[in-house]
Order: structure tokens, then sequence, then C-alpha cells
């Protein structure tokens, strides 16, 4: 992803996006709904709510792979589509999709495909950052990380407090981290107690001291990085720290790789069958 890219993304983005959720194909889901993944000539885009990517073994219990947010891409060069791995909405959700760049008129060709190598950019991180979590790191380590995660993604300005909802279930989120519901619990306990979080009600934490929030994940400067937050510190340029970091570096020719071959592809909505192909309300 070049330095030019990375800058209209940044700048773009946001309003890319809201002009192709007005414009798409909508699909409404109310909690815990569950839905299969897109087929592979289906771009999808999260509207708004949140949804989990659900993958239940053969033998064992189910995992959370990740959690979706408003922005967020869902298509094959973002998820393993297999059998067993589907959608499944935390919140009341809308799901966008996409048609080809053409058929926007008020959104230039550059930017659509901007908007999605940018958010798929994103996620392929976040899922490589996530198999470190789960990895390398220990219990205290995974929580931290996790939190650090979800608080970079709500910084509004230069503050160290930091609203972070968590609509999530407390079984969901210790499935994405791998570990035992009551370990969580007690971890998160342990967190209030040095004064990094404090609970602001069920579903919604306070990042009390964003720092030594920092301080307790190896993955900080990192997650830093990818989620393109300063807090008050300098910010780190994505593409020299990719330069830098063979990890980063080989999400970028994953997304080389696919998304241009994409672009080639028609996704006229051919199939009306298809639950993401069925024009809903905007």
């Amino acid at each position: 992803m070049n330095a030019g890219l990375i800058a209209l993304y940044k700048t773009e983005a946001p309003r890319v996006f809201e002009k192709l959720c007005a414009q798409g194909d909508c699909l409404r889901l109310r909690p815990q709904q569950r839905v299969p993944l897109p087929p592979a000539d289906k771009v999808i885009v999260v509207r708004d709510g949140m949804l989990a990517i659900d993958a239940m073994p053969a033998k064992g219990k189910l995992q959370v792979l990740d959690f979706l947010v408003a922005g967020d891409v869902v298509s094959t060069s973002t998820i393993l589509p297999t059998p067993r791995v589907s959608l499944r909405a935390i919140t009341s959700a809308s799901l966008v999709a996409l048609e080809n760049p053409e058929f926007y008129p008020a959104v230039p060709v550059h930017d659509y495909w901007a908007f999605l190598i940018g958010q798929c950019f994103k996620q392929m991180a976040r899922v490589n950052i996530h198999q470190l979590m789960i990895g390398r790191l220990e219990t205290e380590s995974r929580v931290a990380s996790f939190v650090l995660a979800l608080a970079l993604r709500n910084v509004r300005g230069d503050t160290s407090r930091i609203t972070v909802p968590l609509p999530m279930s407390r079984v969901d989120i210790a499935n994405y981290l791998v570990i035992n519901s009551d370990t969580l619990s007690r971890t998160m306990m342990r967190f209030c107690d040095s004064g990094l979080i404090k609970r602001e009600s069920r579903h919604a934490i306070q990042v009390i001291d964003l720092h030594k929030l920092k301080e307790k994940s190896p993955l900080s400067t990192l997650l830093w990085a990818i989620f393109l937050k300063h807090g008050g510190e300098q910010d780190i340029d994505a593409e020299r720290y990719a330069e830098r970091s063979p990890l980063l570096s080989s999400i970028q020719d994953k997304i080389s790789a696919i998304l241009p071959s994409a672009a080639t592809r028609s996704l006229s909505s051919s199939s009306r069958e298809h639950p993401y192909a069925a024009r809903g309300a905007r």
C-alpha cells in the first residue's frame, strides 16, 4: 500500500463509507441472528452494530475469530470461507452488499478501491495480531492487549480516559481470547483494583490510564501502528512501520495479491435468493 493510498484512505474513508452505505443493498440483523458468509462474488461492509465471526470445529467449543464493527469488510479476502464459519450479530446490525464501483456514480473508482483495500489491510493486520495474542501471550498480557485494541478504536482527542463499549458477552470475549470465562473475570477485576479500568455499566468500561495499560501489552507499539491513533504521543506512520515489520509487510503482500483481482469481478446481484442479494430498507 503506497503513501498516496494510505493518505487517501485516512482522509476519504468516512465519506466513501457513508456514500456506499446510502446506496448499497442492506440486510438488517437482530441480536444473535446468524447468517452464512457471503459468496465469493460478494463484498459486504458492516453498516452499523457489531458482529462476531464464529468458527465451530467438528469437535470442540465455538471459537470467536473476530469482532466486526461499522466499516469492516466481509469477503473471501478477509475471512477463510469454510462450512463451519458464520457471522453472528452481537447487537442489532445491518450489512450492505456492495456492487461494482461503476454502480456508485457519487464515489470515484479509486476512492472505492482505496476504501476496500484500506479496510482489508487493517482487518488482516488485526487477525495477525489476534494470532500473536492467543499463541504467544500470557493471560494478563492477552487481556490487556484486547482492551487496548478496543480503547484505541475509541480514542477521541488527547485523553488518557476512554470509554470502551463491550456489547459482547463475557463468554464471547473469553472464546476470542481462548481463556476461561472465570479467568477473564478475575483478570478484569485485577485491572479494576489496580486503577487501570473501571466498569461503567454491564456493557462498557472506562480505561483510566491508557499509558499504564500499554505497559501491560507487549503488542502496544504494533496496536498503535495498526489503529493509527496517537493518544497524546507522536503518531506512527503505518507505511514506515510496515517497512520495518515483516508481519505487516506480509499483510500488504496478501492485500495486493487479492484485491486487484477482485476489481475485475462482476459483483452484480444476479442471485436474488441469497440474503445478501436482496434489496432491503436503507
